[in-house]
């Protein structure tokens, strides 16, 4: 179950920022307003010092170290980004939210399509 948990940990990661290009490109609005809601609910999480809930998901489920596997072992030195600090890691989050938010100006959504015919 742990291994599965920090695969999804994993994949939230990966859209969070792979998802931003994707939406900046494709300019879909549904996948845009989708992708800033997960990235205010975890720069949320952040600001307010309240754990991911995938983080105690995982450790609950864990009971024990990643020592045996290889997969799990690497994603999480890079889920849980070893080699920088908290406060690092917080300025990294408000940096790329400062930027997905400041997308919404710079590439406005594509406007509804008028359903009156």
């Amino acid at each position: 179950m742990a291994i599965f948990l920090l695969i999804l940990h994993f994949i939230v990661i990966l859209f969070v920022v792979i998802g931003f290009p994707v939406a900046i490109i494709t300019n879909h609005r549904r996948f845009r307003l989708f992708h800033a809601a997960v990235l205010a609910f975890i720069t949320l999480l952040m600001i307010l010092q309240i754990p991911c809930p995938l983080t105690l998901l995982e450790e609950a489920s864990r009971g024990e170290s990643y020592e045996g596997s290889f997969l799990a072992t690497w994603l999480n030195r890079i889920i849980y980004m070893e080699w920088f600090t908290p406060r690092m890691v917080f300025i990294i989050d408000m940096a790329f939210a400062a930027v997905v938010f400041s997308s919404f100006w710079w590439r406005p959504l594509k406007r509804k399509p008028d359903k009156t015919n």
